[in-house]
């Protein structure tokens, strides 16, 4: 009977073991310390720290590409932020705005102007946005999603402190919206190679 069981369980553990290989399955796991949740207000923010085994899963390039991008992604820090108003079904931008103006101003804020409220303590660094782009969905989902990258310091091509994310949101004005993702979390992350 044990001998059963323990065939049984096998594959389970088996399967398990491969998903936390994962990059992205790893990272997208709240368990990890590599995706926080921060409500505020009337505002969700879903923070995704995306390391470059991650990137490189999600844009699943050849063998060769891959090699390339992955000197692309070193000494940089990425993360999406999602954006969404819990119970209502539309893009965040529409939440109780009276006007198109309204609208257009909050559209406005988010394309050019967030990424002046938005930094990363990296040890005694304060790191600011370095590259940015926010993906507006036209209103076919219930978030907006921000892509912010960072550039470590000289001579850094991976994360080995803790990662403290800020952003001041203008259009919810809810406070500053924080998260760490510490320096364990940050050493546990699965390679892409490991798969």
């Amino acid at each position: 009977m044990k001998k059963g069981i323990s065939l049984l369980l096998l594959p389970l553990l088996l399967t398990a073991c491969r998903q936390e290989k994962d990059p992205v399955r790893y990272a997208e796991d709240p368990e990890h310390g590599l995706r926080k949740t921060v409500v505020a207000g009337n505002a969700q923010y879903v923070v995704q720290y995306k390391p470059a085994a991650y990137i490189l899963s999600k844009e699943a390039p050849d063998p060769a590409e891959a090699e390339k991008r992955r000197g692309q992604l070193e000494g940089m820090l990425w993360f999406n932020i999602a954006i969404s108003v819990p119970g209502f079904n539309q893009s965040p931008l529409r939440y109780q705005v009276s006007s198109l103006d309204e609208y257009t101003a909050r559209q406005h804020y988010y394309l050019d102007e967030a990424p002046r409220d938005i930094y990363l303590l990296y040890g005694n660094d304060t790191l600011y946005v370095n590259s940015y782009w926010f993906e507006n969905n036209q209103n076919l989902a219930a978030h907006e999603t921000m892509i912010v990258g960072f550039k470590l310091p000289e001579g850094v091509k991976k994360p080995d402190r803790s990662l403290c994310f800020s952003f001041y949101d203008r259009v919810f004005r809810n406070g500053i919206i924080k998260t760490v993702i510490s320096k364990e979390d940050l050493e546990s992350i699965p390679e892409l190679n490991e798969k």
